[in-house]
């Protein structure tokens, strides 16, 4: 999970610890075993996690073999968690911005991104960064939430007893800044259409081998009721782009089937 600046305020910072105590939340149980499936096998390669919040994929990388992880988060806080609790040498922390993260070119094989890039304004030149950092036939995943999340004005419309109508969706071609509260306080998302994602990773020079609107499983439904309400919109959409192999070399990072 990404963390603007913002996490670094005190309150939020409390709430929002408060909030990952939570069993069921859609992030452990729809998004993050979501986006670690559009991962290949880790084993010996470098990755970068941009807006790695308190560092559960980072340290999930290292445990999955990869041979060094770099993670950044514009948040302290959250940088200073991460630390505490990661006890794993390859993984190396930084208190940055994604915006002003700059790597050496080909230098990561695998670049993963959990609910970070609908804080970045500047989506298409961020893509065509992370193409320079990547080896020929590296993997960019990342997940956002799903553009029909962040068009809406409103959450669910209800009736007269409070039962939930439907989610409105408003405004969906007008991209742009949409603020939100959340945890009690105002945050500003980037939103774009599925289609301006798309476009902007093919025209960075990535081929899109991946795309995904999960849902919870009807296990999970049962054990946490709450989360029927993402089988009626999806919370989250992923993405995976291979960035283009040198001719001459077979290199190439593939997501698992």
């Amino acid at each position: 999970m990404s963390s603007p600046a913002t996490f670094d305020a005190p309150e939020l910072s409390r709430a929002y610890a408060d909030l990952r105590r939570q069993e069921g939340r859609p992030n452990d149980e729809i998004e993050t075993p979501a986006l670690r499936s559009l991962l290949p096998a880790l084993t010996g390669l470098r990755v970068v996690d941009l807006g790695c919040g308190a560092g559960q994929m980072a340290s999930w990388a290292a445990d999955q073999g990869a041979s060094a992880v770099r993670a950044f988060d514009a948040s302290a806080r959250m940088i200073e968690k991460a630390r505490a609790a990661a006890g794993r040498p390859v993984v190396e922390y930084a208190v940055l911005p994604i915006e002003d993260i700059a790597l050496a070119p080909g230098s990561a094989d695998v670049v993963m991104s959990g609910l970070a890039f609908h804080y970045i304004q500047d989506i298409e030149a961020l893509f065509s960064r992370i193409h320079g950092w990547l080896a020929p036939g590296g993997l960019l995943a990342f997940s956002v939430e799903h553009p029909i999340m962040t068009c809406a004005a409103r959450a669910w419309f209800h009736d007269e007893r409070g039962e939930r109508l439907h989610w409105p969706v408003d405004r969906y071609l007008e991209e742009g800044g949409r603020t939100v509260e959340w945890l009690g306080t105002t945050i500003e998302r980037v939103h774009r259409t599925v289609s301006s994602y798309a476009r902007a990773l093919i025209g960075a020079g990535f081929q899109i081998v991946d795309m995904r609107e999960p849902a919870p499983t009807s296990d999970q439904i049962e054990r946490w009721p709450a989360l029927g309400d993402h089988r009626r919109r999806p919370p989250f959409l992923l993405m995976a782009g291979r960035s283009a192999s040198t001719p001459g070399t077979d290199f190439q990072i593939r997501t698992r089937s």
